[in-house]
Formats: C-alpha cells, sequence, structure tokens
C-alpha cells in the first residue's frame, strides 16, 4: 500500500514542518523519563557507596580504634584549681549499705553516672576497675546508674565486669543534683575537700584518668 501523500505547507513548497507549539508543553512521559534517570542515578550512588563500605570497613574500624588510643595516650587534662562542692546525697548501694558522699572527705571520689544502655559504659567499665585496685585506699569509685529498671539492670553489668565499687542507683540523684541530662557517660572528680575538679562527657578512658588522680591525689590534705 501506498503511504498517503504528505499535506502541503503555508508556503506550498513541501510538507508541513511547524515546530510544535511551546506552550503545549513536553511530552506527557517526559516528567516520568526524568524521574526514571534520577532514581536510576540514586540506586547507582547507593549501590557504589555499599561496595565502598564492604571494601575499607576494616579501615574505618582501625581509623576508630587508633583515635580511642591516641586519646588515651596522649590526653589533654585540665584539672581545675577549685571549684564547687558536690551535692551531697545518701543513697543505697547495690549491697545494701547506704553510700554517703559526704563520708568520703579526705578521698578523691570519682563519681560515674552512666547507663547499662550506653555503649562507653561498657568500653570504659574496665579501666575504672583497675584504677580502683591502683589507687585503693585514696580513691574511691561510684556508679550511679540511671537505668529505669533500677538494680535489676544493674546486676548483670556489675557481674559482667566484676565491678569492684560502690553501685547506686537513682534517677532523680543523678538529674535533680548533677544536672539534668540523658547524656551519658557523665564523669565529676571530687578532690580530698569534695570539690569538682574536674568533669568529663563521653568516654573516659584509663589513661586520660589517671593523669586527674595522679594530680589530685599528689595534693596534701588540707
Amino acid at each position: 500500500m501506498t503511504p498517503p501523500a504528505s499535506s502541503p505547507s503555508p508556503s506550498g513548497t513541501g510538507p508541513d514542518t511547524s515546530p510544535t507549539d511551546p506552550s503545549e508543553g513536553p511530552p506527557p512521559d517526559a516528567p516520568a523519563g526524568k524521574a526514571g534517570a534520577v532514581g536510576a542515578a540514586m540506586q547507582t550512588g547507593l549501590a557504589r557507596a555499599g561496595r565502598f563500605l564492604r571494601r575499607y570497613w576494616f579501615w574505618g574500624v582501625l581509623a576508630l580504634a587508633g583515635a580511642l588510643l591516641w586519646q588515651d595516650l596522649q590526653p589533654e587534662v585540665t584539672v581545675e584549681e577549685t571549684g564547687p562542692v558536690a551535692p551531697d546525697f545518701a543513697l543505697e548501694q547495690m549491697n545494701g549499705e547506704t553510700f554517703r558522699l559526704s563520708d568520703h572527705r579526705g578521698e578523691v571520689v570519682v563519681l560515674n553516672i552512666w547507663a547499662t544502655w550506653c555503649d562507653p559504659c561498657h568500653t570504659e567499665a574496665p579501666g575504672f576497675v583497675e584504677l580502683q585496685n591502683e589507687f585503693a585506699g585514696e580513691v574511691t569509685f561510684v556508679g550511679l546508674s540511671i537505668d529505669d529498671g533500677g538494680f535489676a539492670a544493674v546486676r548483670p553489668f556489675a557481674r559482667k565486669y566484676d565491678l569492684n565499687y560502690p553501685q547506686l542507683a537513682s534517677q532523680t540523684v543523678a538529674w535533680e543534683k548533677y544536672g539534668r541530662s540523658q547524656a551519658v557517660p557523665r564523669t565529676f572528680v571530687l578532690d580530698r575537700q569534695g570539690r569538682i575538679r574536674y568533669r568529663h562527657t563521653g568516654l573516659l578512658l584509663k589513661g586520660r584518668l589517671t593523669l586527674v588522680l595522679d594530680e589530685l591525689t599528689a595534693e596534701p590534705p588540707r
């Protein structure tokens, strides 16, 4: 079959090749085509990112470990010349005895506010156990948990890390006396007069804390 002849152009010189009216806009499938191209580009980018992470995850872990080791070996520590007296409190320990903060005047005290769901708290606990042994008789560590479950949550943690210092549990004391914050761990180091001379929010490794304790235990009793 012979195809139909083209209609003449207005000039009569050939087929009608007038441009499409711009007001008619792009073809109906143009936006979908653009969206598809963007989606494909995103999928390609995510696939490349996934391959990169699978290939180089080890180096990320190694870099993090190196940063933590550097913090521990080359810490920058500033112990204040003086500070406010730490708010006193008395709470029942996990063993049933009463712990009163003011009873420990004359000792350096490390008050650690923590929770079992806090990953850095797990990381720093073994160092605290070691330091409590190394500074026995001069330093008292005390843990103050803000877990909703109280001692029921603390006991498995204490057994896991063989904690050798008093364990307390009170959201009320932690928040009303030491700042209403969910941020943990938070560590306060008190001198022999009960003044807060050093405070730290976040992971506190053994190397950094050792410098603080060395300085405060070297101060003569007043």
